[in-house]
């Protein structure tokens, strides 16, 4: 590959990584087996045939849908973590079909900047991941079309109004231009890339002025700083860097909830103080103040809060997040870049419903403090007529489950990683010697990592175990049942350095209560975690204990994981009310939830 810079850590390219039974397994399969039944190929491409002006019988799929690209680079990774051909075999057929039409007519290879950018990114996965070297040849010619197309001359702040010219998400062509830049060598792909750099963002961002960046579409803005990331890889160019580290900082600190969700309507950065608490409060808590029931969006435009809209995107904040902790924790080997991953893999990806075969599937995930269901029902509607369905969720979906496998083992030179405590089996070589490593736990019920390596010979090697900013509660490591010296402080690495042959590693990473308030302008409205579970009440109410000491006033419930029940007289006024906490991420489909509440130990 054609790069400047060296990585700290290496992933395994999905593959090598198997996973072991667990949710990630279960929610993968799930995915794949609906992915080879539907779309069907004929339906898949029903419209691309329609502008090749060649036959099709086919119905074609509703909705607006995502682009082909998105199911070819899903194909794609998940039939390079699983072997599995009926996978390929799919993928091929789409492509194939594709590829025809577009040979046929030119006119189905003239994308807008959104389907362009999906397109070649399916096409490089294929090309990479399952050696289509006949994906190259499209690549280049779609990249033509688009250079001769797309229209430099539209403002580059981001805001997605009119002077875009429907040039929706131009900020996140860059990664996959770099990347066929690094693949093919071809100077042309590179200057392409630098045409859609982001500067006005990157200016904003490394000057902390994220105030005034002005609402911005969220999903797109988080992937956007993966096109940052191949920048900096193709260019050296450390500002590139700093800009990542410092807007991973701020997302995370001002901009998401408890569940690492970010994006409420899906806008970031709102121009309002507190905006993240506000979009979670019902239109009684403005009382007259009608303009706070109002906010900007990502389109420039004044608009009411609703619940027709949520908080989270979740499928495809999830991608945009996934991608951009694997390229923090390649880039620079710290550990506390799986943060933001483990947040959206837990109480994100696990906790969204199962897609359906009418391509319905759960767009937003819920946080209002007056409550909220999970549901594929989208209750929107074109103004065409078209549903939501097939939409961009069902593309990113297969990819973040694709992912699973790829974000839980990293190498270096002096040994092995593991930044998600993910079920699973890598099988690899560290120095000439076979080396299996398992991951045994059950994430997140045990609170503890189990590992056990194996080494066909004995090697002197270094494990380090991803330690979690929430870990605070007397962790430890043990190796063969006794304990070993290893520093387990939170975001950093706990290592353990020996030599290996058939040894079990357990390092325990106790869990406690912690209330976590929304932002500095709402600290009154908070949700509750156990580790790093996000809890969600049974009940809407109005909680009265001291936040800062939960575990005073909410006590576990016997045999029942991370669920808990406030003491009699902690719920609102009465003093016989109780209120029961689980995980948010078992909550099932059409079940009131609560994940915000307002805790005010003054109340009385």
């Amino acid at each position: 590959m054609t790069s400047v810079t060296t990585d700290k850590l290496h992933d395994f390219q999905y593959r090598q990584v198997e996973l072991l039974d667990g949710p990630c397994l279960s929610q993968r399969q799930e995915t794949i087996e609906l992915y080879l039944r539907k779309p069907s190929v004929e339906d898949a491409l029903h419209e691309v045939r329609l502008t090749a002006g060649l036959p099709t019988n086919a119905c074609g799929m509703p909705g607006w849908g995502p682009s082909l690209g998105q199911y070819f680079g899903a194909y794609a990774k998940l039939y390079r973590c699983t072997g599995d051909e009926r996978l390929y075999h799919k993928c091929m057929c789409l492509f194939d079909g594709w590829a025809e039409c577009a040979d046929r007519c030119e006119k189905v290879l003239d994308l807008g900047t959104y389907p362009y950018e999906k397109m070649i990114g399916g096409l490089l996965d294929m090309y990479e991941y399952m050696d289509v070297s006949r994906a190259r040849a499209y690549i280049w010619r779609l990249t033509e079309h688009a250079m001769a197309a797309f229209d430099r001359s539209i403002p580059r702040d981001g805001l997605q109004d009119e002077r875009m010219k429907e040039q929706i998400e131009w900020y996140t062509l860059p990664e996959n231009l770099f990347r066929a830049y690094q693949l093919f060598g071809d100077e042309c792909y590179r200057s392409f890339a630098n045409e859609w750099l982001y500067p006005y963002f990157y200016h904003k961002i490394l000057q902390g002025d994220d105030r005034h960046i002005g609402p911005r579409h969220a999903y797109s803005h988080v992937n956007s700083l993966s096109s940052a990331a191949r920048a900096y890889i193709v260019s050296g160019d450390e500002k590139y860097l700093r800009f990542l580290e410092k807007a991973y900082d701020i997302i995370t600190s001002r901009h998401t909830y408890a569940t690492g969700g970010y994006g409420p309507a899906e806008m970031l950065f709102g121009n309002r103080p507190g905006y993240m608490g506000d979009m979670l409060k019902t239109t009684w808590d403005f009382g007259h103040d009608a303009i706070g029931a109002l906010y900007d969006n990502f389109c420039g435009n004044r608009v009411s809060r609703s619940d027709a809209w949520g908080s989270c995107e979740i499928s495809c904040c999830a991608w945009a997040v996934f991608k951009l902790c694997g390229y923090l924790l390649r880039l620079t080997g710290d550990a506390r870049y799986g943060a933001w991953a483990e947040q959206m893999l837990l109480n994100g990806l696990w906790g969204q419903l199962p897609i359906t075969d009418k391509g319905q599937v759960m767009y937003y995930a819920n946080y209002f403090i007056d409550g909220a269901l999970k549901t594929v029902e989208d209750r929107r509607l074109t103004r065409d007529g078209a549903n939501h369905v097939w939409q961009c969720c069902t593309g990113t979906f297969p990819q973040d489950v694709a992912e699973y496998a790829n974000m839980i083992w990293y190498q270096d030179a002096e040994g092995i990683y593991i930044s998600q405590p993910i079920a699973s089996r890598l099988s690899a070589t560290y120095e000439d010697a076979e080396l299996t490593a398992e991951v045994l736990s059950r994430f997140p019920e045990d609170e503890f990592v189990l590992i056990h390596i194996r080494m066909g010979q004995p090697r002197k090697m270094k494990l380090r175990v991803r330690v979690p900013a929430w870990a605070t509660n007397g962790n430890r490591v043990s190796v063969n049942g006794k304990p070993v010296a290893a520093a387990c402080a939170p975001e950093n690495w706990c290592e353990i350095q020996r030599v290996w042959s058939d040894d079990m590693v357990r390092v325990d990473l106790p869990y406690s209560l912690a209330f976590k308030p929304v932002d500095s302008q709402n600290p009154e409205i908070m949700a509750l975690t156990f580790g790093p579970v996000t809890l969600a009440c049974n009940e809407m109410t109005l909680l009265t204990g001291d936040s800062a000491h939960p575990e005073d006033w909410i006590k576990p419930v016997q045999d029942a994981f991370a669920t808990f029940e406030t003491l009699p007289g902690y719920a609102g006024r009465q003093r016989f009310i109780t209120r029961r906490f689980s995980p948010y991420y078992q909550f099932p489909a059409m079940t009131w939830y609560y994940l915000y509440n307002r805790v005010q130990p003054d109340f009385r």
